[in-house]
């Protein structure tokens, strides 16, 4: 018979039952929940709750419903970073669209000011936030092609002022390039093509016959140079092989010499002996003779070993030379490939390093910064109004404008400053060793220079003034593309403000 203590356990058993069922009812719900709110986010999350959905599903032991509560935790534990350096990849790729499309819309004043307002935002914190930002650069991106299609529509292609650009872009490259032979006739043919002027359907077609020749003469290069190190090797090669046999043959001739000597001090002393025990003139006359005879031979094979020996220098000469010319070879190609290593990184309009130089360089004193936290300013500097320039004298007065104050910029900073055109109207200038207090008084006098350059094209006076943004590297800057941001929002503070300013971000 069931006593009430065992009914009450029952009771209690059953009641404990029934919570677990409920709790695990609950928990399976919000992991439903749970497993569609992240679906899509974090693929190894998604796989570890799912495991977790499963253990409860089949009511396995408390030791693996804890085991994968772990893995679980592990997964949401990382998720921080994970979105962090997430949001920080999209962020900055949205920024760098952003700053393409600003130099592809240069002609159009309103896209512009809506990409710069969406430059000027701040960092996103959350995916939504990211979402908002992409999607408002897709609408811009529409709003672009859109444009462009109802420009060509009216044009019946790409507008005057875009293909002049194109040309003249493409003058500049083909005069960045330095190939010698077929290839480098072909490039210069084009470049006259194009000064000649082209149509606007021709400019697919002479892309295309650039690129092919660029990669064609790339190619020529490469093997030349290669070829050029096997004939140097080659040459290198025989000069060693020469140089041994002139050592073994020198080394033949010096032990010859010495025997020689050695043979003929050796017969003198025997015909000293000889003659001084000889008993009558004959036979005295008869050994001086045969001493004559040693002396004779022993002086012809002298001569032979000197003729050798010339013979032997006359061929070392002649590898010296080799060296010498192979010496010339050489450093004519190195020369060559250092002409054009460097031609690689100037701008070929202001003959400032070009973007490419500024990236490596902006990188070396991010390290430098890092390891010996010495004081670094970045400054971007961007010719006011340089559009109106452009459209009211025409591109070469714009070219000139660039040129002008390109080498303003650089004569008034000192020599282990660094300058470099980023593209369009801007240059960007890397500062060392100013203190803080130090940089607004040094831009400034940059400000002013330019300000003050008598500048006319056609008789016409031109005003050409600049703003600047401009930051030092800081302790909390993990990667370079932070304080270039800085900079980059204190230019547009410049701008936005009134433009012939100076603003620092700290």
């Amino acid at each position: 018979m069931q006593t009430s203590q065992d009914s009450h356990s029952a009771t209690q058993q059953s009641d404990a039952s029934g919570y677990a069922k409920i709790n695990t009812a609950m928990l399976l719900a919000f992991i439903n929940r749970l497993l569609g709110a992240t679906r899509g986010i974090d693929t190894e999350l998604n796989i570890e709750v799912s495991k977790l959905k499963s253990i409860l599903e089949r009511s396995a032991s408390d030791n693996d419903l804890i085991t994968q509560i772990k893995q679980v935790e592990r997964q949401v534990m990382l998720q921080p970073h994970i979105l962090s350096d997430t949001l920080k990849i999209g962020d900055s790729a949205t920024i760098q669209a952003t700053k393409s499309l600003i130099n592809l819309l240069q002609d159009d004043p309103k896209l512009t000011a809506e990409l710069q307002l969406l430059l000027a935002e701040p960092k996103v914190t959350a995916v939504a936030a990211l979402q908002t930002k992409v999607q408002s650069l897709f609408c811009i991106y529409h709003s672009a092609i859109k444009n462009l299609q109802m420009h060509r529509s009216n044009n019946g292609g790409v507008t005057a002022t875009a293909h002049k650009k194109i040309c003249d872009d493409l003058q500049r490259l083909i005069n960045e390039l330095d190939f010698a032979g077929g290839f480098g006739s072909n490039l210069q043919k084009i470049r006259q093509r194009l000064l000649q002027g082209v149509e606007s359907h021709e400019l697919v077609d002479i892309c295309l016959q650039i690129i092919n020749n660029i990669i064609e003469g790339a190619r020529e290069e490469r093997l030349a140079s290669k070829t050029f190190l096997h004939a140097i090797v080659e040459e290198l090669n025989n000069i060693a092989y020469k140089f041994d046999n002139s050592f073994i043959d020198s080394s033949k001739i010096s032990k010859k010499q010495m025997s020689l000597l050695e043979n003929l001090k050796e017969r003198i002393d025997i015909l000293d002996l000889d003659i001084s025990t000889c008993e009558n003139l004959e036979e005295t006359k008869l050994h001086v003779q045969q001493g004559l005879e040693i002396i004779s031979s022993s002086i012809q094979q002298q001569e032979q070993l000197l003729q050798e020996k010339v013979r032997l220098e006359q061929q070392i000469k002649a590898v010296q030379d080799q060296l010498e010319q192979l010496k010339k070879e050489t450093l004519l190609h190195t020369q060559r490939l250092e002409a054009q290593q460097h031609k690689l990184y100037l701008d070929s309009l202001t003959q400032v390093y070009n973007r490419t130089a500024l990236d490596e360089r902006f990188k070396l004193e991010f390290k430098r910064w890092l390891r010996y936290q010495t004081n670094t300013t970045i400054a971007i500097i961007d010719i006011d109004h340089f559009k109106n320039i452009n459209d009211t004298f025409g591109h070469i007065a714009g070219d000139k404008a660039l040129k002008i104050v390109a080498r303003a910029l650089q004569k008034s900073i000192k020599s282990k400053d660094f300058i470099a055109r980023f593209g369009g109207e801007e240059f960007v200038v890397l500062l060392a060793d100013l203190e803080p207090h130090e940089i607004q008084a040094i831009l400034d006098n940059l400000r002013k220079t330019i300000k003050n350059i008598p500048f006319r094209f056609k008789g016409e006076q031109i005003s050409i003034t600049i703003s600047i943004g401009a930051t030092q590297f800081a302790p909390e800057d993990n990667e370079t593309v932070e304080p270039f941001e800085r900079a980059d929002k204190a230019l547009y503070q410049a701008k936005s403000s009134g433009r012939d300013k100076v603003i620092i971000s700290n």
